[in-house]
């Protein structure tokens, strides 16, 4: 019996003291934030939020937004909890809707419907909106929020560059947007990373939304950087399949930015040479070439379609040779160029076996010869660059035989079977 009394008396005490302290947890909260005991004012909000009583006082909320905002600054206390500043804005937004009078405002969700966060603004902006306490939606709009959106940037900067995690970031970015466009301010750059951070998180309808944003406030320090961000929404269009779109926004980035636009003429050059469509790729060469005349990239490319497409051997001939005169140390330059040469020669060898006229024959094998001469030092260039490439150990041992070089047509074959074996 003795037990049961003092079970119950127990179970009375912990009530009284819980009833107690939901009436004062509210004051002490507040008055361990004043005196910078974080530690303090936290225990006191955590167990504040769990009163029932308190669940919808918008000063609860306020008070927990500026203590765990101040446990995310602090850097004594920062440990307490890496989520502090995600708390901050949960409490300062409850306290935002609990602050209003009206019980339909309270229940609006601003952060995922558009026209709850209208009604929001309309309300902010009608002189007759009553309020529990209207310096607390003021302060938190024109003092917390527009540290709380640094913060969320810095923290979207380092999930970004340093912890590669680009969903967080994106997170992180899009709060900043939301606290910082309550409070008045557009920040332009900050938007060009929440769509960089959802781009590179495969969120592409978020990344459509924010990039076409991003062009329309006209953002990027150079025309350099304006152009990128259309080579960024076309390649959003490229992953969802919208064939369309991704072309006409390359065609728009190039259009408005004719002289800084590599990445987007480069892109669309890529679409139409794996398309098959050489003409429109040749033309887009061509405008790549006038803007950055010392890329032999550009050249080679051209020089390919003019081989593999157009069938012109002095056209592709011209523009190997401009790519080599560039930049004569890539494998593919030299085994191309050497490549031309060779089938040619290829094709007069065999001309010149099929024609029965004596005078005529000679005249094409000499010029199969010349040719097969001319590959020699080329595919020899590729085969320095690249000593395992099958396809130029045979195209040398051939050009080789033909030539009557004898002891270098010994050492391929010998190369060859040894790569073979």
């Amino acid at each position: 019996m003795k037990k049961l009394i003092l079970t119950v008396a127990i179970v009375c005490l912990n009530y009284f003291i819980f009833s107690q302290s939901c009436g004062t947890c509210r004051q002490s909260s507040l008055n361990y934030y004043k005196y910078q005991e974080y530690d303090k004012a936290k225990e006191f909000i955590d167990f504040c939020i769990n009163c029932e009583k308190n669940k919808t006082d918008p000063r609860v909320w306020y008070y927990r937004g500026l203590i765990y905002q101040a446990i995310h600054v602090d850097k004594k206390y920062k440990a307490l909890d890496p989520e502090a500043a995600d708390k901050a804005f949960e409490g300062f937004k409850k306290a935002l809707l609990y602050n209003f009078l009206d019980p339909t405002l309270q229940n609006l969700d601003i952060e995922n419907k558009q026209e709850d966060l209208i009604k929001f603004y309309s309300a902010l902006n009608d002189m007759k909106t009553k309020y529990t306490d209207q310096e607390i939606t003021v302060d938190i709009i024109m003092n917390q929020f527009p540290l709380l959106a640094n913060i969320f940037v810095n923290k979207g900067i380092d999930a970004y560059q340093n912890l590669k995690e680009y969903e967080k970031a994106y997170k992180y970015f899009s709060n900043s947007l939301f606290v910082s466009g309550l409070s008045g301010k557009i920040d332009t750059p900050v938007i060009y990373y929440a769509g960089l951070s959802a781009y590179k998180a495969k969120k592409y309808k978020e990344a459509k939304e924010l990039f076409q944003t991003t062009i329309k406030l006209n953002y990027g320090a150079t025309n350099e950087e304006k152009a990128n961000v259309y080579y960024f929404l076309a390649d959003v269009y490229k992953q969802t399949k919208d064939t369309q779109k991704y072309i006409e926004t390359l065609k728009k980035g190039i259009e408005k930015y004719p002289n800084n636009n590599n990445l987007l003429v480069v892109e669309l050059i890529n679409y139409y040479l794996q398309s098959k469509q050489a003409n429109e790729a040749k033309s887009y060469l061509e405008i790549a070439i006038k803007n950055d005349p010392n890329n032999a990239t550009y050249y080679f490319a051209l020089g390919t379609i003019y081989d593999n497409y157009d069938k012109d051997f002095a056209k592709a001939e011209e523009y190997y040779l401009k790519a080599l005169n560039i930049k004569n140390d890539v494998f593919d330059y030299n085994y191309n160029l050497g490549a031309l040469y060779y089938n040619k020669a290829a094709d007069l060898y065999k001309a010149a076996n099929e024609e029965t006229d004596n005078i005529k024959y000679k005249k094409l094998k000499e010029q199969a010869d010349e040719n097969i001469k001319k590959s020699i030092p080329y595919l020899e260039k590729a085969h320095e660059l690249d000593s395992k490439n099958l396809p130029t150990l045979e195209s040398l041992k051939t050009a080789y035989y033909r030539a009557g070089m004898t002891e270098k047509y010994e050492q391929i074959k010998e190369k060859i079977k040894q790569l073979t074996q």
